[in-house]
């Protein structure tokens, strides 16, 4: 193999060749493809980014919801416990003021029974000694009948 001039003017041409073809084309275009690619992975590392921050948000959302539902579901059960304790309550005041109104009907009927038998004997008396007046023709003491009455 011989080396000559034609060999190194070859070799020299192609080397420029490689060098200008590498400043004007291969740098800009290797540029761009180094650039598309940053822009890529920074990209993807934000959408990532979005991606942990929603499912972060969700996770905090569905906390959220949890917490509000159980405190529903303290709150209703408060209530509810409430308003049955207040029931109860209204209902024993209920019972009791029924009740004391029953003793007082059934006092105020006592009164009415005595003052009803008082009057009945005091009419029995009366009709007892116009009736013995009429029959016998004499009159019965008022006392005797009351006390033949209360035997």
């Amino acid at each position: 193999m011989e080396f000559n001039a034609t060999f190194i003017i070859s070799l020299i041409s192609f080397l420029m060749f490689v060098f200008i073809m590498n400043k004007i084309f291969y740098a800009p275009i290797t540029k761009i493809v180094n650039e598309r690619e940053e822009k890529i992975r920074k990209y993807y590392e934000s959408a990532e980014n979005y991606n942990n921050d929603a499912d972060s948000i969700l996770k905090d959302r569905d906390d959220k919801l949890a917490n509000a539902e159980q405190e529903a579901r303290k709150t209703i059960a408060n209530k509810i416990e409430e308003y049955n304790n207040k029931s109860k309550d209204e209902t024993t005041i209920a019972a009791q003021e029924s009740a004391q109104k029953i003793k007082e009907q059934k006092e105020l009927l006592y009164q009415e029974k005595i003052s009803t038998e008082s009057e009945l004997k005091s009419k029995v008396v009366e009709l007892a000694q116009s009736i013995s007046s009429k029959i016998l023709g004499f009159n019965i003491e008022k006392e005797e009948i009351e006390g033949k009455l209360g035997q």
